[in-house]
């Protein structure tokens, strides 16, 4: 890790500025933040650095107050500096009802979360931090609307994303930095989420779903793991879809899976991640269903995009073809578009098939690095597209979620439960 970033996990408290000097070579979008206008019926302070400036002084008290360990108070500090991040990529002025000029940034904690994705690996931070952060990023506008639904389902959906207490020391410290009408009224519904999730059992860290897991598996004795993860994984996403309460309908929605179902494999990760390699190493008992194959078969030339149409169209008969013998199949394509991704989960999903996501996020240095020496190279605009245009994936766009490093090492990984 940088002196820096040492230094907060022993307790500095740096400033904007010193954060902006000594990271803004890996997150240059730091360097925009003085220059990105915030509408000043929210953000009567100003830009959106002098937001960020007193979000993370919130940050550092709270964190104080609170007595976070030295990762907790790394994390949280982190996602201070980070948390708006994506808004110089997404500001916009436009007029409402009244013909007043508003400034808005949708979707900005998505961009920035998927701006942070390939660059936060540059800082070699703890796994966990890492993997915090981002969490914290984009899942900070989440907290109001869990708030507003209420439901144990939406509390538990949040839960098993991100860090419900660390969350709630975030968006503290994002209302308290601030100057707007509603600050007072934000607060106190800052502390009825933190009662709601505590009545919940939701706010030590704990696995929302702790309490499905002896249900499933002493149900299914005998069963693979691959079936009980098919069964809880599936019955979660019911669950939260509001299709079912329990995990006992959840076993017995599964019934169907008892006599076989398909395993398919999606790809996401940047041209030169090693998808391919990984694939050939790992999943050997897999059929692969490769769009840059499927280029070549049809268009003479992987690089050709001429023929995109048919290219998909074939990839997805092919895929159908395993999923409907019940077989093992991957599909190798970067998928580092939420739609582009939909299209095999969503086959994978209808098909019954327990369906996984292996997320590759190497650091952008390494992706550029490799490239020049790979068999298949790609224009380097061409891979800075893939990353800029990036969207992170989320834990319920699939039953199961591997996260792996350069190296392909698992950094993380989600829906495995044992019982």
């Amino acid at each position: 890790m940088r002196p820096l970033l040492e230094e907060l996990l022993h307790g500095a408290s740096p400033d904007l500025a010193a954060m902006t000097a000594a990271l803004g070579d890996v997150l240059p979008m730091l360097d925009r933040l003085p220059g990105t206008a915030q509408d000043a019926l929210w953000h009567a302070e100003g830009n959106v650095a002098v937001h960020t400036a007193w979000v993370l002084n919130e940050a550092y008290t709270l964190a104080a107050a609170h007595e976070l360990e030295p990762d907790a108070r790394l994390t949280l500090l982190l996602a201070a500096l980070l948390h708006d991040i994506g808004k110089p990529l997404t500001s916009r002025t436009s007029e409402d009802a009244t013909g007043q000029e508003r400034i808005s940034s949708p979707r900005h904690a998505d961009r920035g979360r998927s701006y942070l994705a390939y660059r936060l690996p540059e800082l070699h931070l703890p796994t966990a931090v890492q993997a915090d952060v981002l969490a914290l990023v984009g899942h900070h506008h989440d907290l109001g609307r869990t708030f507003e639904t209420g439901t144990l389902a939406a509390y538990r959906r949040l839960a098993r994303q991100v860090d419900l207490r660390q969350l709630y020391l975030l968006e503290v410290a994002d209302t308290r930095g601030r100057l707007s009408a509603d600050r007072a009224s934000r607060l106190e519904e800052l502390d009825l989420f933190r009662l709601q999730a505590e009545e919940y059992g939701l706010w030590a860290g704990e696995d929302p779903y702790a309490d499905w897991l002896a249900p499933v598996h002493s149900a299914l004795p005998g069963g693979s793991a691959e079936l009980s993860a098919l069964t809880l994984q599936q019955g979660i996403l019911d669950f939260e879809a509001g299709l079912i309460q329990t995990p006992e309908e959840a076993v017995s929605r599964s019934y169907s899976a008892r006599t076989g179902f398909p395993e398919l494999v999606v790809t996401c990760g940047p041209s030169g991640a090693g998808k391919s390699s990984w694939i050939a190493e790992h999943l050997p008992d897999h059929t692969v269903v490769s769009l840059d194959a499927l280029r070549d078969e049809l268009a003479r030339k992987r690089a050709d995009q001429t023929l995109n149409g048919q290219v998909l169209q074939a990839a997805k008969e092919r895929l159908r073809v395993v999923l409907r013998r019940r077989g093992k199949v991957v599909w190798d394509a970067t998928n580092t578009r939420h739609d582009f991704r939909r299209v095999p989960l969503s086959l994978g999903f209808d098909y019954g098939a327990l369906v996984t996501l292996a997320v590759f996020q190497p650091p952008v240095s390494s992706l550029f690095m490799r490239n020049p020496a790979r068999l298949h190279t790609v224009p380097p605009q061409v891979l800075a597209a893939q990353i800029e245009n990036a969207e992170f994936p989320y834990l319920p766009e699939a039953h199961r979620t591997l996260l792996l490093d350069e190296y392909h090492r698992v950094t993380a990984q989600a829906g495995f439960s044992a019982p």
